[in-house]
């Protein structure tokens, strides 16, 4: 009867055992306080082919249900960007940062800091065009250069991860990604922080698309104040309504290409008299920065 039991017992741990996931898989941390949002679990992603992430082409089972990933564009921003960092570290939660080359080339140092916090890096291209528009060299350009400065301040691998500006794609991307095994990102879930220079409607933008599928990739711009201020409310909200959150993180690193330059500055034409005879042109960079001065000022 002894030796039964001793036999039951060990038959017990071993089932304990495999019903674990695997240790990459799952993401504890210690020094969390009681009750944090923190990572449910980490998704290694192969990025093999090119594969697509979010809505329409993304496989849609690819989260569970209530999962979400948190994904922050367009930046680094020097204060928006480390708002962003503090609110997640508050929580012991993570995110994926998709960064545009023209922002790091002026805030190397945010990268490293994005880093360091144990975040997921990607890119968002160098200066933010709409990629079906590009010629096959415009977009090795665009790519390229943006991740050789990207992993240039990181101390971490950078992952193969490209979020498309405008969220369009071209066949010519398309192909060139799935040739570089580079994973390509839309979305699921849009803020549309963009559109509104207050916290309370991305918030609400938010929550409803989750209310609505249940799951998904969330879009935000670290490069605005009311996106920065509303993270922490998200995240109460998320822990409140029992999401989960997931960080990606790539089975191997982006493989750089050597010696390609970024492209060469193209000014974005904004209209402002209504005619069009008064123009201003503003880099991707140069716009962000008076949408950060602007958001200054509402503080």
């Amino acid at each position: 009867m002894h030796v039964i039991g001793k036999i039951s017992l060990c038959l017990s741990i071993a089932t304990a055992v495999l019903a674990l996931p695997p240790p990459e898989a799952r993401a504890e941390d210690a020094s969390c306080p009681a009750g944090a949002l923190g990572v449910s679990r980490i998704i290694e992603v192969d990025t093999t082919g090119g594969p697509w992430f979010g809505e329409p082409h993304g496989d849609p089972n690819f989260l569970a249900p209530g999962e979400v990933v948190l994904t922050f564009d367009d930046g680094p921003s020097p204060n928006d960007t480390r708002e962003v960092l503090a609110a997640l570290a508050k929580e012991c939660t993570k995110a994926t940062f998709f960064m545009v080359g023209e922002m790091v080339a002026v805030h190397p140092e945010i990268v490293k800091e994005v880093a360091e916090a144990g975040h997921t890096i990607g890119i968002h291209s160098w200066t933010h065009p709409n990629m079906a528009r590009l010629t096959l060299p415009e977009v090795t350009h665009e790519v390229e250069a943006t991740f050789d400065i990207v992993q240039k301040n990181s101390p971490e691998p950078v992952a193969p991860f490209f979020r498309y500006p405008y969220l369009s794609s071209s066949k010519i991307t398309e192909d060139y990604f799935k040739s570089r095994n580079i994973g390509q990102f839309a979305i699921d879930i849009d803020s549309s922080d963009w559109r509104v220079r207050s916290s309370a409607p991305v918030i609400a933008r938010i929550m409803a698309g989750l209310k609505k599928r249940g799951r998904g990739i969330i879009l935000m711009h670290d490069i605005h104040k009311w996106t920065a201020d509303a993270v922490p409310t998200i995240l109460q909200k998320l822990k409140a309504g029992g999401y989960k959150v997931v960080q990606l993180k790539a089975k191997t690193p982006v493989q750089l290409v050597a010696d390609v330059a970024p492209p060469p500055p193209k000014p974005v034409v904004r209209q402002v008299a209504r005619k069009g005879k008064h123009r201003r042109y503003y880099s991707h960079a140069r716009k962000s920065a008076l949408l950060y001065r602007r958001s200054s000022n509402l503080q």
